[in-house]
């Protein structure tokens, strides 16, 4: 299986960026509602591949906006949450490498989000002390042009 940033189109990170660039500090629904429902496949997207880019980066600022497209794009889709929870473990495990703390990322970008179920689960998960990469099917490898993850085969 290829790598995230191979794999996952980046068409529409642009779409993704204006969205988030236009998001209020404090998320409201009012906002979440005025975002087409087809945004939520965007914003996942972006999402994946802004985490592969925080860690070859080294920037704790792409690892909150990689959680908050994560967390956005749960508040449009009603997707399982064991989804989400696996699309949060490599922004999760991002975190750990850069030193940072999972919790607090993850506590900051829910804190965002409008109060609900995806602002919980992004909470929840980022205080989580036992996420792996091999119990969410994701392993890290190294590529051409850095460290990357993929679906572990």
């Amino acid at each position: 299986m290829k790598p995230n940033l191979e794999r996952i189109p980046g068409q529409q990170d642009r779409l993704a960026e204006q969205i988030l660039a236009r998001a209020p500090r404090r998320i409201e629904q009012n906002f979440v509602r005025s975002l087409e429902p087809t945004t939520a496949l965007a914003l996942g997207r972006y999402g994946a591949r802004l985490a592969t880019l925080a860690l070859r980066q080294n920037s704790v600022d792409l690892l909150r906006r990689s959680v908050l497209a994560t967390g956005l794009a749960g508040c449009l889709a009603s997707d399982d949450d064991r989804d989400i929870m696996v699309a949060l473990a490599v922004p999760w495990i991002v975190a750990q490498q850069l030193g940072a703390s999972p919790a607090e990322v993850f506590a900051t970008v829910s804190a965002t989000l409008p109060e609900g179920p995806a602002a919980r689960l992004v909470q929840a998960f980022g205080a989580c002390t036992n996420i792996t990469l091999e119990a969410f099917g994701w392993e890290l490898v190294t590529t051409a042009d850095g460290p990357d993850f993929r679906p572990g085969s």
